[in-house]
């Protein structure tokens, strides 16, 4: 008899809130009753999956504030914010009863250049490899979420080629730099760790083979998350695509 082992979903998203991402959406109006609906509709999706626990794109050292935050909403002392974690993970967790949400995050510095230093250097020193990335890989990112239906888009970015050309763009910005300035690797090594810290605070919390655990994070972060946990051997990763 095969081993019952912990599911996790990973639930790729864009962000509501304004975040520095190498790219992002315009998410106006995301309050109004047509954009209300559509989130409506991806709740009940999420729900479908039948999740014991709720993990978000929040640093641990935020958890208890977050939790704060949840009780308020259950207590209904709490408006939701236009924010993935709120107009998703709140709705989600307080209509299958859950107690408490977790977060998974870190966003600590280990002395490496940011994403918009790499770009820049590119900019300058490699146009070439600077203007295919921008051509490629972001600025097809640029539309306006607001005339988007959210299910959608949702599952846009969730379908297995999305997740893969997500991924891809890290892989060009490897090739960033020097024989002897690697640029690009130097940021591209704290995604990694973030990543990696990511799945490990995942496996402490889907400690059960009856945990089903949604995550919800930014797409970029998908398929290394995902390959993370398969890796691992402990956990069957089921794709959001299946329920959206």
């Amino acid at each position: 008899m095969e081993e019952m082992k912990p599911q996790i979903m990973i639930l790729g998203t864009f962000h509501m809130r304004y975040t520095p991402d190498i790219y992002r959406y315009d998410v106006n109006n995301l309050l109004n009753n047509r954009k209300q609906q559509e989130i409506r509709e991806v709740v009940e999706k999420i729900k479908r999956f039948n999740p014991t626990k709720l993990a978000f794109e929040v640093v641990k050292e935020e958890e208890e504030a977050l939790n704060k935050d949840y009780k308020q909403y259950l207590k209904g002392e709490l408006e939701l914010k236009v924010d993935e974690v709120h107009q998703y993970g709140f709705r989600v967790a307080s209509e299958l009863n859950h107690n408490q949400v977790y977060a998974v995050d870190w966003m600590k510095s280990v002395g490496n250049r940011g994403i918009g230093q790499v770009f820049d250097w590119a900019k300058s020193e490699q146009p070439v490899l600077y203007n295919y990335i921008n051509d490629k890989y972001r600025s097809k990112k640029e539309y306006n979420s607001a005339d988007r239906n959210l299910v959608e888009l949702m599952k846009e970015l969730n379908e297995e080629s999305s997740v893969k050309k997500e991924h891809e763009m890290y892989m060009a910005v490897a090739r960033i730099g020097s024989e002897d300035d690697y640029v690009g690797i130097d940021w591209l090594r704290w995604w990694y760790q973030r990543n990696l810290i990511i799945y490990s605070n995942l496996a402490k919390i889907s400690n059960s083979p009856s945990d089903r655990t949604v995550l919800i994070i930014g797409a970029a972060h998908v398929h290394l998350v995902s390959q993370f946990l398969k890796e691992s051997g402990m956990f069957d990763v089921v794709p959001a695509i299946n329920y959206l």
